[in-house]
């Protein structure tokens, strides 16, 4: 028991700030193992903790005149105060929300704004490229916001791909990377009718695959040509026959 006690108290914050952080897409490079995720999680612990028992000793001092709760300002308070199940449901609580914001604050803001620049600026400063904004290629190029075209196949099977619009694309640690492709006939007619070129080339050099994405300018403006045509092909609406019935 008390090492369960002691799990939720001094580990699981951290988890939880570990796990708002990879959905918001601060991954690293590979897959941490066992022993390093719990080794990140402690360390997470101490602003999430931290935060969150300030904000329960705030929250004491405001409720002082109806309320007889001791506040927590060391370790072994903190695990005192840990066998009362009311005080775990409060820092549970006050945990999730603590790492939720603070997560939030890390990705859109400290992440990008600081963290990166000042490790590409030393990367720089020694003559080595800097680092993408995400941690892995298939991220940089299939994780992002916007509408992809693209042309899957093999480099040892000309003749065999695939063409249509990414719908869902695997995540970053997933075992297996799968693309989930719409309007394969759609875009497969188009790119065959009309001269579209390639802005990039994802090639795994694991498996011998390719994708090719598809410009997306020359994607939009081949739909709208093949739309205008598909217009002017209709035939015209004849009143000629309602007009002659009225004269007559």
């Amino acid at each position: 028991m008390d090492n369960l006690l002691g799990t939720i108290v001094f580990l699981l914050p951290g988890f939880i700030m570990y796990f708002w952080l990879q959905a918001f897409g601060i991954n690293p490079v590979v897959k941490h193992t066992p022993t390093e995720f719990t080794a990140v999680s402690a360390l997470l612990w101490l602003p999430v903790s931290f935060l969150t028992i300030l904000l329960y000793n705030s929250a004491i001092s405001l409720s002082k005149l109806i309320s007889t709760a001791s506040q927590i300002w060391t370790l072994d308070a903190l695990k005192a105060e840990s066998s009362n199940l009311y005080f775990l449901v409060i820092f549970l609580c006050l945990s999730g929300i603590v790492s939720l914001i603070a997560s939030i604050i890390w990705a859109k803001w400290v992440h990008p704004l600081v963290q990166n620049k000042i490790i590409n600026r030393v990367r720089e400063w020694r003559g080595l490229a800097p680092f993408s904004s995400s941690s892995s290629v298939w991220d940089e190029v299939f994780a992002q916001n916007d509408s992809q075209v693209v042309e899957i196949g093999r480099i040892d099977k000309s003749g065999m791909s695939m063409i249509g619009c990414i719908k869902k694309a695997s995540r970053t640690f997933e075992p297996e990377r799968h693309l989930h492709l719409e309007d394969v006939t759609f875009f497969t007619e188009l790119v065959k009718n009309y001269p579209i070129p390639e802005s990039h080339v994802f090639y795994d050099t694991k498996s011998g695959s390719y994708v090719k994405i598809f410009d997306a300018e020359a994607i939009y403006n081949a739909q709208v040509e093949d739309r205008q045509k598909a217009e002017l092909q209709k035939e015209p609406v004849s009143v000629t026959s309602s007009l002659d019935q009225q004269e007559k």
